[in-house]
């Protein structure tokens, strides 16, 4: 049993966030599906106000950037050890990553593209491509993959009909046991652009489709991760307005005097006027007040009991700049990404490094799957080259003249993420040093995690030094140091001694340091 403070019951043992108390929202009784709980109307509510802010928010806007400087740059490592296989296949996407090549509608690069279709699965939960005949992807954003509320004249009635039948509130054709087996309902804006009108409908091998999600099993669509942090960040917005507007209103109201109401009206104006004057009588602060020219020097011949202050604007207080660093911190939550990369200054080096490396492996999972959408793509392009009868680019020759076949190829292809950066290289380097001499690490991994390529760098370092030596240029290298383990570790651990010392960070108005 436990003694219930506000009630004065004891009730049994057992879990808070179930009992039913009118001091807090009650508690859900029914577990629904997901797109119960998000219906059409309302994920269609939710994406528009992501979008608005996004597009109006600062916070908002750097904190999607950021997530996407993370978790939506690969580059391509492919390496077979078969020159003539390697030549051409990094060929193959050096060619298509250009706009010409790689986008349907030919504005964006790969990496753009992909970043933006990280951004649609932000702001929309999901996002998805459309493979092309020509080898161009086309991107479909998030919302129109829909139910139509328009079917265009013309269309077929046994269209119609499959439409009303099968396509789901979703704009999904599923099987019964849950999956997307045989097709998307595509729609496009209309006329007016601000309609769900019908366009096509898109068999799902022909798609390649990534989301955010949040259901195990009852969920068929994603959701936006930025969900969590809307209300906070709009509320957080008005507060900042508010107070800038406090500012504004100091700012035009700068001056105030007072006055003795019983001087004589060396002053001016109703309060300082004589005792005779006739309390009817009419006067107003533009007629009787001294005007105070703010382009020039003003002298004001005041009485002994008057005095004139300027109005000091206390905005915004110090614990409205706690308070909004603490709903920054909370909005910031819904990507993972720490505070510290908001405000470096909050904190110490090593306290840097540690909020990095653990944004490292949240950001992990969701690198992973931008993963899967690249391999998805350089897939298919590889076999659509591959089974090209025209044998354009001679990939197939090339491979099996090598032993390979096209899963081989395929497989070889290795998207790696752009690294993290550099907060203090010396110290990073050595560290990674430390590890692999340890055999904790290794080169190729430590290397990748900046998202450099070992081979890579061993290769271009090669090309450089035979051509130095075709061109009789002697290269000069820094001595090198031959440190051991051990000498590392001595000198971490006396720079980490004085980090101790130096490393305090400064404080910063109504935020306490630890």
């Amino acid at each position: 049993m436990r003694f219930d403070p506000i009630n004065g019951l004891r009730v049994a043992f057992g879990y808070n966030a179930v009992e039913d108390k009118s001091r807090r929202k009650a508690p859900e009784k029914i577990s629904k599906a997901e797109w119960k709980i998000l219906t059409k109307a309302k994920r269609k509510k939710l994406q528009a106000t992501a979008q608005d802010q996004v597009r109006n928010h600062s916070l908002v806007g750097w904190m999607v950037r950021k997530h996407l400087d993370y978790v939506s740059k690969f580059h391509l490592n492919f390496r077979t050890e078969k020159r003539a296989v390697d030549e051409t296949v990094n060929r193959i996407f050096r060619w298509h990553g250009s706009p010409l090549n790689m986008d349907y509608g030919q504005r964006f690069g790969r990496d753009e593209m992909f970043r933006l279709f990280e951004l649609e699965k932000v702001t929309g939960g999901d996002a998805l491509f459309i493979k092309q005949q020509n080898l161009r992807l086309q991107a479909i954003e998030s919302d129109m993959v829909a139910k139509p509320t328009i079917i265009p004249d013309g269309t077929p009635v046994e269209i119609q009909s499959f439409i009303r039948e099968s396509v789901n509130s979703s704009g999904l054709v599923m099987s019964a046991n849950g999956a997307v087996t045989d097709q998307y309902c595509i729609c496009n804006r209309g006329e007016n652009g601000n309609q769900i009108v019908f366009d096509h409908l898109e068999p799902s091998r022909n798609i390649i489709f990534d989301a955010y999600w949040t259901r195990l099993s009852s969920q068929y669509r994603g959701v936006s991760p930025l969900s969590t942090a809307l209300n906070t960040v709009q509320d957080l917005y008005e507060g900042i307005e508010y107070n800038q507007l406090k500012v504004k209103m100091h700012a035009l109201f700068g001056v105030a005097v007072f006055r003795n109401t019983n001087a004589t009206p060396q002053f001016g104006g109703a309060a300082g006027a004589p005792k005779e004057l006739d309390t009817d009588t009419e006067a107003t602060a533009a007629q009787d007040e001294h005007d105070l020219d703010p382009r020039t020097i003003n002298l004001l011949d005041l009485d002994t009991a008057d005095k004139l202050q300027m109005i000091e604007s206390s905005t915004p207080s110090a614990e409205f700049v706690a308070g909004s660093y603490l709903f920054i911190q909370i909005a910031m939550l819904a990507l993972d990404i720490p505070i510290t990369t908001f405000d470096s200054r909050r904190s110490s080096f090593s306290a840097r490094i540690a909020d990095l490396n653990e944004y490292e492996v949240s950001v992990d999972s969701k690198r992973t799957k931008n993963r899967y959408v690249r391999q998805q793509y350089s897939d298919w392009v590889l076999e659509t080259i591959w089974n090209d009868p025209n044998d354009t680019w001679g990939l197939r020759d090339v491979a099996e003249a090598a032993g390979m076949e096209l899963r081989d190829v395929q497989e070889a292809v290795n998207w790696i993420p752009a690294g993290a950066p550099w907060l203090d290289k010396k110290k990073q380097v050595e560290g990674d040093a430390l590890s692999i001499s340890l055999g904790m690490d290794n080169t190729p991994d430590a290397t990748s995690r900046r998202g450099g390529n070992a081979y890579a760098n061993i290769d271009k370092e090669a090309d450089f030094l035979n051509y130095a030596k075709s061109k009789g240029v002697v290269v000069s290298r820094g001595k090198s140091t031959d440190k051991t383990a051990q000498d590392i570790v001595a000198e971490a651990m006396d720079e980490r001694d004085e980090d101790k010392e130096n490393d305090t960070p400064p404080d910063i108005q109504g935020v306490d340091n630890e």
